[in-house]
C-alpha cells in the first residue's frame, strides 16, 4: 500500500522513488490497496496544494481505481494519536490485508511495523523487493 504523500510524490516530482514504487503497482508488479477515504484525500491535496485542475485530479484517481483495490472500511483505528488522519491509512492496510505500508509520514514510519504489517519509506520497500529478487 502507498499512501497519500508518497502518491502525491510519485504523480508532482517524477522520477524518485516514490514514482518507482507507483511504477510497480501500474506495471501490476505489486498490489496497490487503497480507500475512498485516501482516495479522496489525495483528490483534496492534489487540487488544493498543487493547483490541478479538477479533471487532472479525476483522472489521477480513476487510474488508482483501476490498477489498485479500493476497500471498505472493515475496523476503526486509533493508534496514532498525534494525527488521526494517519488512522485512515492503517484502516485500509488491515481491510485490504496489505503486507506493507509505503510511507514518508513520520508517524507511522515511528511503528515500523503494526499488526504484521511492515511500514517502510520508499527507499527501504524498493531496497526489500530488489533484495527479495
Amino acid at each position: 500500500m502507498l499512501d497519500t504523500n508518497v502518491l502525491v510524490s510519485a504523480l508532482i516530482f517524477p522520477g524518485g522513488t516514490p514514482e518507482v514504487a507507483y511504477r510497480l503497482a501500474l506495471e501490476e508488479r505489486i498490489e496497490l490497496v487503497t480507500s475512498r477515504t485516501l482516495l479522496a484525500e489525495l483528490g483534496s491535496v492534489l487540487e488544493a496544494k498543487f493547483g490541478w485542475e479538477p479533471a487532472r485530479v479525476e483522472q489521477a484517481v480513476g487510474q488508482l481505481v483501476r490498477v489498485g483495490i479500493v476497500v471498505d472500511r472493515t475496523t476503526i483505528v486509533t493508534e496514532i494519536v498525534a494525527d488521526d488522519a494517519d488512522n485512515r491509512v492503517l484502516e485500509a492496510a488491515a481491510s485490504g490485508d496489505a503486507t506493507a505500508i509505503v510511507s514518508g509520514d513520520r508517524h507511522l514510519l515511528a511503528l515500523r511495523e503494526w499488526r504484521g504489517i511492515r511500514i517502510q519509506t520508499p527507499t527501504e520497500f524498493l531496497q526489500g523487493l530488489a533484495n527479495a529478487s
